[in-house]
């Protein structure tokens, strides 16, 4: 599960924006892995294997038929799971604490993605694939924020410069 987690967090972290549909269905995917595990505390893996592909099938529908929708639920899940990772990662916050953090994130990240839609999507799917990949690895915490930033940089770069020379292109 580890290498599925990173290889969804390299997808989004470096081409998040040119997939919104594969965005939407990786989000809806960590959404559905980290819920069943964190707050519903499943602990058959087999289980939360299904639930995180049934939300991601579900996003990725969602996205690719209602994609105004599919922008407002994607931003409010990206917001909402990369606050609550980052709770995860440094405080000690029980789980019956999270979900107000989790909505005000939420919220905050389906306006910015509805409203400023490229650049936004550029940030949320960089941000959520760097959180997916540094919740996988087990370094120093130093380590983990220096390649947390670094995967951010490199992947808004990426993203941005793609998306300059797509327009370029057109």
């Amino acid at each position: 599960m580890i290498w599925v987690n990173i290889l969804i967090g390299l997808v989004l972290t470096f081409a998040g924006r040119r997939l919104f549909w594969l965005f939407v269905a990786c989000v809806g995917f960590a959404t559905g892995y980290h819920y069943a595990q964190q707050v519903w505390a499943i602990h058959s893996p087999a289980l939360v294997l299904i639930l995180s592909i049934a939300a991601g099938v579900l996003g990725a529908i969602i996205a690719i038929f209602f994609q105004k929708a599919a922008i407002v639920v994607a931003g409010f899940a990206a917001g909402g799971y990369i606050v609550l990772s980052l709770f995860d990662q440094f405080t000690g916050l029980p789980a019956q604490m999270l979900w107000l953090p989790y909505i005000i994130s939420g919220i905050i990240g389906a306006i910015i993605l509805f409203f400023v839609f490229d650049w936004a999507l550029i940030f949320l799917s960089t941000l959520t694939g760097a959180t997916l990949i540094v919740q996988m690895v087990a370094f120093n915490p130093w380590v983990e924020i220096a390649l947390f930033l670094a995967l951010v940089i490199a992947g808004v770069a990426l993203q941005a410069k793609t998306m300059t020379a797509n327009r370029r292109a057109q």
